[in-house]
């Protein structure tokens, strides 16, 4: 008995998830400029509004990939996510720290002015190192385990 049908329709769910993904990411970005555009008072609340309804849209898909992945996919993921996760956020800390000590300087390009900006930068510097330190993890994981 062969597993071809299902592979293929596991490829094909994870292209259609890749396309719901790119379709929320459009029309979020779209909405974004229009409301850029048009501004007003209602900027505000209508930023809010379609933020939250994109996080829910990402977190539907991702409930919905999650439940179509396979053990071994899932566990790849929940490994990569913890060690190459921790490892990210543990390097940006320590940039951070050794910042701050004065022992080395970090030059993050400024977003702004404010101190709202230097939180921002903050945290997309450390998600962004998470994310790096995944990815590597997710490969060592697939690299040992095939």
């Amino acid at each position: 008995m062969t597993d071809q049908p299902i592979r293929r329709r596991r490829r094909l769910g994870y292209v259609a998830m890749l396309g719901v993904s790119a379709l929320v990411g459009l029309v979020v970005g779209g909405l974004s400029a229009l409301i850029d555009h048009v501004g007003g008072a209602a900027a505000g609340p209508l930023r809010i509004a379609l933020l939250s309804a994109g996080v829910a849209a990402a977190a539907w898909i991702c409930v919905a990939w999650w439940r179509s992945a396979d053990e071994a996919v899932r566990e790849a993921h929940k490994w990569a996510w913890y060690w190459g996760g921790s490892t990210g956020m543990a390097a940006a800390m320590g940039l951070f720290a050794l910042s701050t000590w004065g022992a080395i300087d970090v030059a993050l390009p400024p977003l702004g002015s404010g101190p709202d900006d230097l939180i921002m930068t903050g945290i997309a510097f450390t998600v962004g190192a998470q994310i790096v330190g995944y990815a590597i993890a997710w490969a060592l994981w697939w690299l040992r385990h095939r």
